[in-house]
């Protein structure tokens, strides 16, 4: 990917100082997208600023903020203000601590299998993380990581600060604070993640969830699974599992993936997705892919679609 430094005047000023930079980065992409009943354009570019230095003791710190353009008109409730519109970090022999919008430890920890398409096709691959990915409103995140050797170490906790959850199975209300505890470990083509997860609501109860996760590869095709409990006192418990298969030979790439979100009859999401990928080279690549999904708590069941090109600068 290519980089732009930029030298600021700054940094030259007093000798001893370590040497800072920021670099411009980004992606974007071009095709078409069939919503299950037309075709339509989709395009977006999605420019990433991110900033490092290092202290006179060799603790290193930096930060990232994104800037997007999309082809329809997309609200946010992101806030620059309370720091979830970027995320800044420090980091040292003690490990690292990022603060602003940043996964939670569990999420971290075990992350999703993998998803298909140019524009995701709904991210339906996505597991539901109740501090992180369940939450709305902007809320800032503190994330501790610490490495050691194949071994790492995650925590997280959020502070509520103007924060809603509102996805399914569980109705609308107002959270007051995440907390969160992961670990992963990497033994060569095999890795296995662990979290634990819990979101404390206002006045309505809590969430604690469970989930655990590894991947696999074998010469060209790299295998995903993850799955998690969620106990709820605000509503039913919530089981999801997902599977995917990733394969790769020269340039070209193929996914596939099931998913599955079980709160009981009534509150389920089952989405299966088949996709693939050509390297053009340069950041750029063709991608497409096609997902059927069956909601339950909408009352759809779909399939969509979508190709074009992807690039990354």
């Amino acid at each position: 990917m290519k980089k732009v430094l930029f030298a600021t005047t700054a940094l030259v000023l007093t000798a001893g100082v370590a040497a800072a930079e920021v670099t411009v980065g980004g992606d974007g992409r071009m095709g078409v997208i069939y919503d299950g009943s037309d075709w339509n354009f989709t395009s977006r570019i999605r420019i990433k600023f991110t900033a490092s230095g290092e202290t006179d003791g060799g603790l290193q710190f930096g930060g990232s903020a994104r800037v997007d353009h999309y082809d329809t008109t997309v609200g946010s409730t992101a806030s620059a203000a309370n720091g979830a519109a970027g995320s800044v970090y420090i980091s040292g022999a003690f490990g690292k601590i990022t603060m602003g919008d940043v996964d939670s430890a569990a999420e971290s920890a075990v992350g999703d299998v993998s998803g298909v398409g140019l524009t995701g096709l709904g991210d339906y691959n996505e597991t539901l993380y109740v501090t992180s990915s369940m939450e709305s409103g902007g809320d800032p995140h503190v994330l501790y990581a610490y490495t050691m050797g194949d071994l790492s170490f995650y925590a997280s906790m959020s502070d509520g600060t103007g924060n809603t959850f509102d996805l399914s199975p569980w109705s609308s209300g107002a959270a007051d604070q995440g907390y969160s505890i992961g670990v992963a470990y990497g033994m060569g083509d095999y890795s296995f993640g662990l979290g634990y997860e819990r979101l404390d609501t206002t006045a309505s109860g809590n969430v604690d969830h469970i989930i655990a996760g590894g991947s696999a590869t074998f010469g060209g095709v790299t295998l995903k699974a993850n799955y998690g409990v969620a106990d709820a006192s605000i509503g039913p418990d919530l089981d999801q599992y997902g599977v995917s298969a990733d394969y790769t030979t020269g340039a070209l790439s193929v996914t596939g993936y099931y998913t599955m979100k079980d709160a009981g009859t009534g509150n389920q999401i089952e989405a299966y997705g088949l996709g693939a990928s050509y390297d053009l080279g340069g950041g750029a690549s063709l991608k497409g892919g096609v997902v059927n999904f069956d909601s339950d708590p909408a009352g759809t069941s779909d399939t969509i679609g979508d190709f074009g090109v992807s690039f990354t600068f």
